[in-house]
């Protein structure tokens, strides 16, 4: 399997010629659409357990939906997702972040997979191979640090684009983003994000009553993800045959210029309610964090076990983050907005003197997210959602490089004149030496 050697900064001149040029012309995804009205047809990149799950939530939020192509870095991954999706199962409920809806839901539509041996891809190429399947719709799942050049490619290409987040590790890939949503816009192409909190019944009750002032004024936050699976998550034991950039893509949580961390990769979630709440994203942030305990984590890549960061938003609210994964400590996932009549749990509860508890219903915001994205296409109006996604993705971003470097660092410095690039010279297998551990006050901020 022969990978493209190329870097994402000459990957994003060429493809913002290319981009700019082809704004000018109809959308392929729209003529895709008038020859059929009904059909939508998915490509998948990214060939994970979120990937074919957003397959599978996408294939049951809306009738006549299919999945027609599926591209991964590795054949292995294509056979597994084909496996799954070709295999009834049973949906399972968790407790932890039931919010978020139900990882694994009942499956049955076997016969909406449609992929055929000519339309899988393997390589870092597949995510180009696959733009010239049917698929109308594609979604990027491959690690963050792939996702804004997917993301323009796909958009270069006419496509609709839902992209898991993070959508970018670094404030490079961040303008990227930014610029692809508003080319999607002027293509009349589709962009979502995967932060479906925002269509999560209870949260958007919750933040109408907020903005509504019937809590008051909004005094402080605060948000977490305190867990431990990212500990082991994708922690592969490395075979002989495996090259340095093949480990790091089969483990690749555990490695910055993938993942972003596990700020970026998972409390992006509560991080964007915060910015929901707030009207936008923050003005600044001061953070500290470290890797307190590396005996339990079986790779040991460069990414820190905890963060605790403070944001200061435009109107001088301190809202406070914190993310930590470590065994055998106590778990805690959620939101808490103080205002100053109330104090609300964003996933269905007020307190104060307008008490108020969401009696429901609690859809799967997976679902809802969908339907609302497959049928703003149908409609000739589809929802772009990538500036929002892109504001949350920096915003958690902004906290990593200030617990980093030990810096309180500006929000639109950050964005406009970082040059901080985390993405390998070249992307192809073979060496790829492994960047220290962060150490605040001595990693330079960039």
């Amino acid at each position: 399997m022969n990978g493209i050697s190329m870097t994402r900064r000459s990957f994003a001149t060429r493809t913002v010629q290319a981009g700019l040029a082809a704004a000018a012309l109809p959308s392929i995804a729209g003529e895709l659409s008038a020859r059929n009205p009904d059909k939508i047809r998915l490509g998948l990149v990214g060939c994970g357990s979120r990937g074919v799950g957003a397959v599978i939530d996408a294939i049951l939020s809306a009738p006549n939906v299919e999945v027609v192509a599926l591209a991964d870095m590795f054949p292995d991954k294509i056979e597994a997702a084909l496996k799954k999706l070709r295999s009834p199962q049973a949906g399972k409920n968790r407790d932890f972040a039931a919010q978020y809806g139900s990882l694994v839901v009942d499956w049955d539509r076997v016969d909406a997979v449609r992929v055929t041996p000519e339309c899988c891809f393997a390589g870092f190429d597949a995510h180009r191979k696959i733009l010239q399947s049917a698929a109308d719709v594609i979604i990027l799942a491959s690690p963050p640090g792939f996702r804004p050049q997917h993301i323009r490619a796909a958009v270069d290409a006419g496509k609709h684009v839902f992209a898991e987040k993070p959508v970018a590790v670094d404030p490079v890939g961040i303008r990227s983003v930014i610029e692809s949503a508003a080319l999607a816009a002027q293509k009349k192409l589709g962009f979502m994000g995967g932060t479906q909190l925002r269509f999560s019944q209870p949260y958007g009750e919750i933040l109408k009553r907020i903005h509504d002032g019937q809590a008051g004024e909004i005094v402080s936050a605060e948000c977490y993800w305190w867990h431990d699976y990212f500990v082991r998550w994708h922690a592969e034991a490395r075979k002989s045959e495996w090259s340095d950039m093949e480990f790091q893509l089969r483990c690749w949580p555990h490695f910055v210029w993938l993942s972003g961390d596990h700020i970026v990769e998972n409390l992006v979630h509560n991080i964007d309610v915060m910015n929901w709440a707030m009207g936008g994203p923050p003005k600044s942030a001061v953070a500290h964090g470290g890797h307190s305990n590396w005996d339990d984590w079986p790779v040991k890549g460069n990414v820190f076990d905890h963060f605790y960061v403070e944001y200061e938003y435009p109107n001088g609210v301190k809202a406070h983050a914190s993310s930590r994964h470590g065994l055998n400590c106590s778990h805690r996932l959620g939101e808490r907005i103080v205002c100053s009549r109330g104090v609300a749990d964003p996933n269905g509860r007020i307190l104060g003197e307008k008490a108020y508890d969401y009696p429901g219903p609690f859809d799967n915001p997976r679902f809802i997210q969908w339907r609302a994205f497959l049928e703003s296409i149908r409609k000739g109006a589809p929802l772009n959602f990538g500036r929002q996604v892109a504001e949350a993705t920096m915003t958690a971003i902004l906290g990593r490089m200030s617990a980093y470097t030990g810096r309180a660092i500006n929000y639109d410095w950050a964005l406009n004149r970082s040059q901080l690039d985390l993405s390998p010279k070249t992307q192809e297998f073979g060496p790829l030496p492994v960047e220290p551990l962060a150490v605040p006050g001595r990693t330079t901020l960039v």
